[in-house]
């Protein structure tokens, strides 16, 4: 009896120790991060081997199957005969792309990839881009032939040259208006930077913004604004400029006006200062003055020639 009993004993207290070893193991953290780690590396590699024998079978596995050409950037004629070397089945169907006509662009199934003999694979040809003439833009400000070129399906590129057109108005493109060009494309733009040498033109009598957008126009610039509140004319007419009309001068050159304002207001008669203490009521005259002129008043006139003595 004292041996089971030792023997029960003694088997207790490893089933204890068991349970304790197993607490210690699910809550401290760094052990049970360890514990985790080790069952996903084991579930990694069965879903691996599940993956290697099931979904890509071993050659001997895969026996009667045929490897699928790569067919991507070869011609039609080239993929055809890859594909019917592979004793496959060619199909083929075409889009517009950007590479060169008759170079295959994609393929289903993909190169490399295992198929039954006779399967079919489809192959997708460049039928080459896509042509749209190019729009008619010249007249319009470079920023709305911008937008009608991308609208169009086109990226812009600004050529800014020499022309006696407005600064900013497109004179032309290359290639020029309705030529066929392949989408997506790249246009240039000729816009108009003026003349090296402009003639000034005559500003006055317009408003000041007028006179602005006209100099703009020419590839000139406006200088100096002045200020004339003593002119007449509306407020904001351009009364005078210089350098004056019909001058040439450089392109980019500061042409100054002086434009018209309103008069300044009159201040209230509550605000206006009281002139009357300035003058006085009367101005003392000296005495010999007073006297000098009331002789002077009295005195008959000399009617007698120019004051001779008679004969």
């Amino acid at each position: 009896m004292p041996r089971d009993f030792d023997a029960d004993s003694t088997q207790a207290s490893e089933r204890q120790e068991s349970r304790a070893n197993w607490r210690v193991w699910t809550t401290e953290p760094h052990r049970l991060a360890v514990t985790a780690i080790a069952v996903a590396a084991v579930g990694f590699l069965v879903g691996y081997l599940i993956t290697v024998v099931a979904v890509f079978p071993p050659q001997s596995a895969a026996a009667g199957l045929k490897r699928v050409p790569e067919l991507v950037g070869r011609s039609a004629d080239e993929a055809r005969s890859r594909v019917e070397r592979a004793d496959l089945v060619y199909e083929e169907t075409g889009l517009h792309h950007p590479d060169a006509p008759g170079t295959v662009v994609a393929q289903e199934p993909l190169g490399g990839q295992m198929a039954e003999p006779g399967s079919a694979v489809r192959v997708t040809l460049s039928l080459g881009p896509k042509m749209h003439p190019v729009p008619d833009v010249v007249g319009l400000s470079h920023l709305q032939a911008e937008v009608a070129l991308q609208r169009a399906g086109y990226e812009s590129q600004l050529i800014w040259v020499d022309a006696e057109a407005d600064v900013g108005e497109v004179v032309g493109t290359q290639p020029a208006p309705g030529t066929p060009l392949g989408l997506p494309g790249q246009v240039n733009v000729l816009v108009s930077a003026g003349l090296p040498r402009v003639r000034v033109p005559d500003l006055v009598t317009r408003s000041l913004a007028e006179a602005q957008a006209t100099l703009e126009r020419l590839g000139l610039r406006l200088g100096n604004v002045s200020e004339d509140s003593a002119s007449l004319a509306a407020p904001g007419t351009v009364l005078r400029q210089s350098p004056r009309a019909g001058n040439e001068v450089a392109r980019a050159t500061k042409v100054a006006v002086s434009v018209a304002i309103a008069p300044p207001k009159p201040l209230p008669p509550a605000l206006r200062p009281d002139t009357t203490r300035l003058m006085p009521d009367s101005v003392p005259v000296p005495q010999d003055t007073a006297r000098q002129a009331q002789d002077t008043a009295a005195a008959p006139a000399d009617t007698s020639g120019g004051g001779r003595g008679a004969k």
